[in-house]
């Protein structure tokens, strides 16, 4: 009796699992997962999830980065987001992290310009300009 039930049990799991049809794989490469990481659009990988992502947090990110880059935003990497990815560009993260402290009256969130002297010269001399 247990043994016809297992049977048959088996023989579902593995007609459904067979039958099933597969899901849609989405083209993304390590190169993209990467980008997306180092600007902030995903969060890194840790030791615990490794590279564990839905798919909706994929499109997610890609319709992020597409917004910021003002191109049409799919959720696909298409030729528009290639272009975008591969332009060159500095290496500050584009998204604030979500863990990051929110200071109250923050002016400007991002790097710091480190230099306190400022030279600059005149090039051309104007008419209306006074000689004294």
């Amino acid at each position: 009796m247990w043994r016809t039930r297992r049977l048959v049990v088996l023989c579902v799991c593995v007609v459904v699992v067979v039958a099933a049809p597969p899901g849609k794989r989405l083209p993304y490469t390590d190169t993209t997962l990467k980008y997306l990481m180092t600007f902030g659009y995903l969060p890194a990988s840790d030791l615990e999830t490794g590279n564990l992502r839905t798919d909706d947090q994929l499109r997610d990110a890609i319709r992020s980065l597409q917004m910021f880059g003002n191109i049409p935003a799919t959720g696909e990497v298409d030729a528009a987001t290639e272009r975008l990815m591969v332009s060159p560009r500095c290496g500050v993260s584009d998204e604030r992290s979500p863990d990051a402290r929110r200071k109250r009256f923050a002016i400007h969130t991002g790097p710091r310009w480190d230099h306190t002297e400022l030279t600059w010269s005149l090039r051309t001399h104007h008419i209306e300009l006074d000689h004294g």
